[in-house]
């Protein structure tokens, strides 16, 4: 494909692909499909680390979903499709976007509530909740009744003093 190499090579911009996110065009799947063709042209060329350099570069990195309609424009859909046509090396790229996207939303937050006046447990417990990273019945559930299993009594003695701690966080609120 023509684009694909004249975009590899330098001679046209990156920016021209923000064409790629018209409404019409997204919605009648002719956006992914034409941006599969492009990208398999272009790596073909160069490598994946000058589409996705180009893409950071143009700042459309961020937009890679756009290629989608709304009720599809979600990780899981865009990885299979460009995994599917052969461009694993996207799908990556766009799960490590994705991942420091979160991590620099976790940070902002992180900073916006230790500026606040409260607990610094309250603080805690809430950026774990909204990390996804662990919910306090799951530690505690997992406290008590897990199964017997190589380094339980590791993790449980490594564990006691969060636990222990949760279990008053929870008391305190009740109180």
């Amino acid at each position: 494909m023509l684009t694909g190499i004249l975009l590899a090579n330098g001679t046209l911009p990156a920016l021209i692909l923000t064409s790629l996110f018209t409404d019409n065009i997204v919605k009648e799947g002719i956006a992914a499909s034409f941006a599969v063709k492009l990208f398999k042209s272009w790596m073909a060329e160069k490598d994946a680390n000058s589409v996705t350099s180009s893409l950071r570069k143009a700042s459309l990195d961020k937009r890679l979903l756009e290629l989608f309609p709304a009720n599809r424009q979600n990780v899981e859909h865009f990885a299979k499709y460009f995994t599917d046509a052969g461009l694993k090396e996207l799908s990556d790229f766009l799960r490590v976007q994705q991942s420091l996207g979160t991590r620099k939303e976790l940070q902002k937050e992180l900073q916006e509530r230790l500026s606040q006046e409260c607990p610094i447990k309250e603080k805690i417990v809430v950026l774990f909740y909204k990390a996804d990273v662990l919910s306090e019945e799951a530690i505690l559930k997992w406290y008590k009744d897990a199964h017997l299993a190589k380094g339980k009594s590791v993790f449980l003695d490594q564990m006691k003093k969060f636990v222990e701690w949760l279990q008053n966080a929870e008391e305190g609120q009740h109180n």
